[in-house]
């Protein structure tokens, strides 16, 4: 179904108000409390499901964090066990997917065991398995380390996969409950639309297109590709939302098989970036959401009347600055519109920490700013939000340090930050908690509250 004319757009809303999704008729009134039917039926807040452009207007399903697992690629991967069972079930409090990363083949046990902890926590899974493949072996296909984890999962479909601490799934339940791939970032205009057509298409020949035991059994896991935004600094750096970008300015069109696919710019707060430092309680909050809003108004927000974008000049001109030139949402659903990719989701990660040590430094991102995104990108054809960073440490701080309370403050003077006092703590730790339960709420009891009978 390809994506509706500008003119359409806005009744879509009104259609989808009446229907939260599209999987809502007739309920799973039959299934065991706790599983959804989607393409498969798995043991989740929402379905997995394929909502093209314009049937995600008004519904943002897939809701994870980014840098969750703790790994350092010198140690066995169970060394970490406890705190990734740790770090599971804090993000499944306000997530409905988990991303795990298979970068080792040796990772392929223990894997399985965090599998299990999403699966209990009702998580779907997003594995993260990087074409042409990091640390594998030269000349192997791509993608097998998943492969390799699947394969185990259809191999004991029928039994019970136990981890240690009585976590418990079949292979088939824990194979249902895999969204996605994430398949590489940011290399979209060195690969060009040849090169990015290839990683969908070994994707569903390795993956999605698999036969076993005369079945497909993984073909509803999607691939995921994510881009840098359209305004980059370079005209043939990024996506071609027209033929004209691509003609005039060497811009790269998606192919026609894309399946997730989207961007991750972010809103950096900073000394030389903001008006003001968000951490200052005296700053009223309104203003800082207000600050938020102007940078959505240009990146991310929907206009149902329509929005042609284009080429600037320079992104850097604020003679530029107008969605026209910057908006993802809309060159997003043009390239897809363009590419004839009617199979295509649209994902973003929108960012919800800092670098620590930048020059110039940066604030902890604000919790309007993470609201503001949600906002927009929930009102628009976005289908998945991934927040970076989670438990990313070394020079970047996040989501775990806003929950152990473990912050710190850049400055001029220290750009590697300081400790914020406890008071500051307390406040990011309760805001952010209160923000990621109060989106969870809305997507699980809200969106999907016919799928999900709210706890008495």
């Amino acid at each position: 179904m390809p994506i509706p004319s500008a003119a359409k757009r806005a009744a879509v809303i009104v259609a989808l108000a009446l229907c939260a999704s599209p999987l809502a008729a007739g309920g799973d009134a039959d299934l065991p409390e706790g599983f959804v039917r989607g393409d498969v039926v798995s043991y989740s807040y929402v379905p997995i499901h394929t909502y093209r452009p314009d049937e995600a207007i008004g519904v943002l399903p897939y809701l994870w964090e980014y840098y969750l697992m703790k790994w350092d690629g010198k140690h066995p991967l169970t060394r970490y066990h406890a705190e990734n069972l740790r770090r599971i079930d804090i993000a499944s409090q306000w997530s409905t997917a988990i991303m795990l990363y298979a970068r080792y083949d040796e990772w392929h046990d223990e894997l399985i065991n965090l599998m299990l902890r999403c699966y209990r926590n009702r998580q779907l899974i997003i594995m993260a398995d990087y074409w042409p493949g990091k640390d594998v072996e030269p000349g192997a296909p791509p993608y097998q380390n998943l492969a390799h984890i699947l394969t185990t999962l259809w191999e004991g479909r029928d039994r019970e996969f136990v981890s240690p601490e009585g976590d418990r799934a079949t292979g088939l339940q824990l194979i249902n409950n895999v969204l996605a791939c994430k398949c590489g970032d940011e290399g979209e205009a060195g690969l060009r639309t040849e090169g990015l057509a290839r990683i969908y298409a070994e994707f569903d020949q390795q993956i999605r297109l698999r036969e076993l035991d005369g079945e497909r059994p993984f073909s509803h896991i999607k691939a995921w590709y994510n881009m840098i935004g359209y305004a980059a600094l370079y005209y043939d750096g990024a996506y071609a939302a027209s033929q004209e970008d691509v003609d005039l300015y060497g811009r790269v069109k998606l192919p026609a098989n894309t399946q997730c696919v989207g961007v991750d710019v972010y809103h950096y707060w900073g000394l030389d970036w903001s008006p003001f430092d968000p951490a200052d309680l005296s700053i009223p909050r309104d203003r800082v959401r207000a600050h938020s809003d102007e940078w959505q108004r240009l990146r991310t927000r929907y206009y149902p009347e329509g929005l042609k974008v284009r080429v600037g000049k320079n992104s850097s001109d604020p003679a530029t600055w107008e969605p026209e030139y910057w908006n993802d949402t809309h060159a997003l659903m043009d390239a897809i519109e363009l590419a004839g990719a009617e199979g295509a989701m649209m994902w973003y990660i929108g960012v919800c920490g800092q670098i620590v040590g930048a020059d110039p430094p940066t604030y902890t991102t604000p919790i309007e700013t993470m609201q503001a995104y949600y906002d927009e990108l929930k009102a628009g054809p976005w289908a998945g939000l991934s927040w970076w960073v989670f438990g990313g440490g070394g020079a970047m701080q996040g989501g775990l340090d806003y929950y152990d309370r473990t912050l710190l403050h850049s400055t001029r003077e220290h750009p590697e930050g300081v400790p914020y006092c406890e008071e500051m703590l307390d406040y990011w730790h309760d805001a952010y908690v209160e923000f990621k339960r109060g989106i969870f709420e809305d997507v699980v009891y809200g969106q999907f509250g016919h799928l999900n009978p709210r706890p008495e």
